[in-house]
């Protein structure tokens, strides 16, 4: 598969960083998350190239969050020498937690640690990804499901992202 397989999303598993032995970190439950932004080598194309993951994956990790929980997110950037964030996408949170640096915060430094902390108002799936430079372009973006507090009035077998 070449380049266009890949945005076509057509990859049967998630890039890790060369040499690291594949585990899986496909999706993390829960309130409390440790995320960590830092830059990995990643080859799509036979070539090498510098990406940004998130827990070394590119795409970043599902999150799965419970409708009305208080989720804490604590997003360390092992990057070198660029500032980061991260951006909830449609999430209804506070300004202070939006992720949007110049706007709601002053990004996260390398080396520094910023914790996101808010309760979740809304259920349906839907994605983070960062607001610095072109680090989403660079791998770092994830998607988010967050199940909503009562059942859904349907069944349904499978999810997918």
């Amino acid at each position: 598969m070449g380049g266009v397989a890949a945005g076509l999303g057509l990859w049967g598993e998630r890039a890790q960083a060369q040499g690291v032995p594949r585990r899986e970190t496909g999706v993390l439950s829960g309130t409390e998350f440790d995320l960590e932004i830092e830059e990995t080598l990643v080859n799509f194309t036979g070539a090498p190239r510098f990406a940004h993951a998130v827990n070394r994956s590119i795409p970043a990790p599902i999150l799965r969050w419970t409708e009305g929980d208080i989720v804490t997110l604590r997003v360390s950037n092992r990057l070198a020498d660029d500032y980061a964030s991260i951006h909830w996408h449609g999430i209804l949170l506070p300004a202070n937690m939006d992720g949007v640096p110049g706007l709601s915060f002053n990004g996260i430094a390398p080396g520094e640690t910023y914790v996101y902390r808010f309760t979740v108002k809304q259920g349906g799936t839907y994605w983070y990804h960062s607001h610095s430079a072109f680090q989403e372009q660079l791998g770092l973006y994830g998607a988010l499901i967050i199940e909503p507090r009562e059942p859904e009035p349907f069944r349904y077998d499978r999810e997918h992202v």
